[in-house]
């Protein structure tokens, strides 16, 4: 959230530092925005600034890319070993590098040949996913502490009423986003 509230930050500096980036963005050039959020970053004084705002986005794509991808994986893997007959002949780490490599030349092939058109397409589809991801995991965290656990440990009514705030704000901003910025027809 951190991450997302920076570069929206980062974008409206650009958009007032720049007009003409205003313009482009209204036209549809998106990657107008990925070009004026290192100016913006390095017009505080060091020109350098702009390369290390863009190492930080590839650093932040990498590290969510791999977490996702590492967390399918072992999960994955656990349920194919504990579910799938005959699984068990295989090492679950076998299992998990098998999952792992599949899910990566997967990726690989939808950038070569799929849908995604430059960087800009790749990160609002990284943006929808990991929103509606972190979304979906607060009800689906919601409802396994509330019905699976025994009553001494489940979550208070405040631990609750914040996760349920987190699954409001991630899918209502979601949804909003999606009528607002013309990606669904209202």
């Amino acid at each position: 959230m951190l991450a997302t509230v920076s570069f929206t930050v980062l974008t409206q500096a650009a958009a007032r530092q720049s007009s003409d980036v205003v313009a482009l963005l209204r036209e549809g050039e998106r990657e107008a925005a990925l070009n004026a959020m290192p100016s913006s970053f390095a017009s505080v004084g060091v020109p350098a600034m702009g390369g290390v705002f863009l190492g930080f986005i590839a650093l932040i794509g990498l590290n969510a890319t791999l977490g996702l991808f590492d967390s399918f994986s072992r999960g994955q893997a656990d349920m194919t070993y504990n579910v799938v007959p005959g699984a068990k002949r295989f090492r679950t780490s076998h299992l998990y590098g098998g999952f792992l490599w599949g899910v990566i030349i997967f990726g690989i092939c939808i950038l070569l040949w799929g849908p995604a058109d430059g960087p800009a397409a790749i990160l609002d589809v990284l943006a929808f996913l990991s929103t509606f991801a972190m979304g979906a995991y607060c009800i689906v965290l919601l409802l396994v502490n509330n019905r699976l656990l025994p009553k001494p440990i489940r979550p208070k009514l405040w631990t609750n009423l914040i996760i349920g705030f987190g699954a409001f704000f991630y899918l209502g901003m979601l949804l909003y986003s999606l009528f607002r910025f013309g990606v669904v027809v209202g």
